[in-house]
């Protein structure tokens, strides 16, 4: 059985999501899953370099006084889940099309979820600015994919239509916030849900 995760790499929630899903299956051994991350974007405007972090924030939330209670929340819900967001130390929000594009690249080696683990870290462990192709090379050397071809690949417009096209087909689902999960193409649950809830959501799904 397939899941697929609507995602973006710069959000906490789809951290949060993913972890509460892992905890789902552990009791699950008996489902056979295969999980494809799919493109949705945050910030489908967003120009190419970004934007300073803080500057984003406060657009978004409307002041820094509320993105920082935003996420103090998320902060809190991260460490209730054994997740240590370092959001100090993101100084930019990216663009994430090119992180989505070597997703999409790494799935061909089986790779993508070591990939996904790695952004995720970088960026909200690390406060490493995952849209600048230097720092999406070497992550993916990190995980074992050849720094050549990364390059080449980044450098190319290879992919970009596969991720426009998730996100739109994201959005016709109705999708409209991540994480999301889509299970057998008919089951769908948003949100970062409790374990539990995404523990019952796989086994309809399995039993459907």
């Amino acid at each position: 059985m397939y899941i697929d995760i609507y995602f973006d790499t710069i959000c906490p929630w789809c951290l949060i999501g993913k972890k509460r899903l892992e905890q789902a299956l552990q009791n699950r051994g008996h489902i056979s899953l295969k999980l494809r991350w799919k493109t949705f974007l945050l910030n489908p405007t967003m120009g190419p370099n970004g934007m300073d972090r803080q500057t984003y924030l406060e657009q978004k939330f409307g002041g820094a006084h509320r993105s920082k209670r935003v996420y103090d929340v998320i902060a809190q819900t991260g460490k209730d889940n054994g997740i240590d967001f370092k959001f100090d130390d993101i100084k930019y929000t990216p663009n994430s099309v090119n992180s989505h594009r070597l997703i999409y690249l790494a799935e061909r080696y089986d790779l993508d979820a070591a990939l996904v683990d790695r952004l995720f870290k970088a960026f909200f462990m690390e406060g490493q600015n995952i849209g600048e192709n230097a720092v999406l090379i070497k992550l993916a050397k990190e995980i074992g994919m050849d720094q050549n071809e990364v390059r080449t690949f980044l450098e190319s417009d290879d992919l970009r239509q596969e991720v426009m096209a998730s996100d739109r087909e994201a959005r016709e689902l109705g999708v409209h916030g991540v994480p999301a999960f889509v299970a057998r193409d008919r089951y769908v649950i948003s949100g970062a849900q409790e374990a539990k809830i995404l523990g019952k959501f796989i086994d309809t799904a399995w039993n459907g």
